[in-house]
């Protein structure tokens, strides 16, 4: 009986297409993309028909519910609500495979220049998406204490500070998220009572790794302080807002010869088309003042 073929059941890691096809590089940068986004992650997706996005914003409710006189005396609510728009515009980057590279199947190389493209797309999603976050229209705030001193920072003190300003402004929800600087975090971790508890509980000298802290799971990503001047962020994931999404992740390939030059075997053009959109910014609250 015949061994069967090594290309019966392909699978979208290079070792397994050595002959790098234009369709098995586009499937895996699709699903390296997918696998490395973090701000995405903390946003939905809505997908738009059309290069602008227009949503309301629900402002303050003026009035209250009261008792109905004999008179038929009901009180009036007020919704305030305001339109606003932005446009969505393209963004991407290309990368090449030379045909050196395919020739001799340099899996590795091309291995690299998926990972650092995919990362580059996703790190100016990240920045864009974290730009709006901060920058959003009715965001609670307030400073903090300072934790780079372990004897008189109170991280936990603040987190559940903002989390009261959160359920006070939502009527209950609770947020779900912490997200900090890798500084912010190193840190975080000079605490005594993360240490203590993460020693006893959660190996966090065998990992690295605290996994949460006042109920919040820990995400780390610089766009959220990008110059390390003391702040994070406290939110409810998913419901804070949305990606309107006219265009996602598409590659496309064109090959050298097409482009006029022989030895290249194809360009890689990677490009979407998206927009962060923050509807529910009082889900959102941001610490400062964590360096004094």
């Amino acid at each position: 009986m015949s061994n069967p073929s090594p290309y019966t059941m392909v699978e979208l890691g290079y070792a397994d297409h050595p002959a790098l096809q234009p369709e098995v590089v586009i499937a895996r940068i699709k699903q390296v993309y997918e696998k490395t986004l973090i701000g995405r992650q903390l946003l939905g997706a809505e997908p738009v028909q059309g290069d602008s996005v227009s949503w309301i914003e629900e402002g303050d409710i003026v009035g209250n519910v009261d008792w109905i006189t004999e008179e038929g005396g009901f009180p009036q609510l007020d919704f305030k609500y305001s339109k606003k728009a932005k446009p969505i515009r393209p963004y991407g980057a290309y990368f090449d495979v030379t045909l050196m590279e395919r020739k001799w199947a340099r899996i590795n190389t091309i291995s690299r220049k998926i990972n650092r493209a995919v990362y580059k797309m996703r790190r100016f999603e990240d920045d864009l998406i974290f730009y709006e976050i901060l920058n959003a229209t009715g965001i609670q705030t307030f400073d903090g204490t300072n934790w780079t001193d372990p004897t008189a920072g109170d991280p936990l003190a603040d987190l559940e500070h903002a989390k009261r300003l959160i359920r006070d402004a939502t009527e209950g929800m609770e947020p779900t998220d912490v997200i900090m600087s890798s500084a912010m975090y190193e840190r975080l971790t000079k605490f005594d009572f993360v240490r203590n508890n993460n020693y006893l509980q959660a190996r966090v000298v065998e990992t690295g790794k605290v996994p949460a802290i006042a109920g919040l799971n820990i995400v780390i990503d610089n766009a959220v302080d990008p110059n390390d001047d003391g702040q994070v962020v406290v939110l409810r994931r998913k419901d804070i807002g949305y990606i309107a999404e006219a265009i996602p992740i598409n590659t496309i390939p064109v090959d050298g010869k097409t482009l006029g030059n022989p030895m290249l075997d194809n360009r890689y053009f990677n490009f979407a088309m998206g927009e962060p959109v923050i509807d529910s910014p009082e889900l959102i609250c941001v610490i400062t003042g964590l360096k004094a």
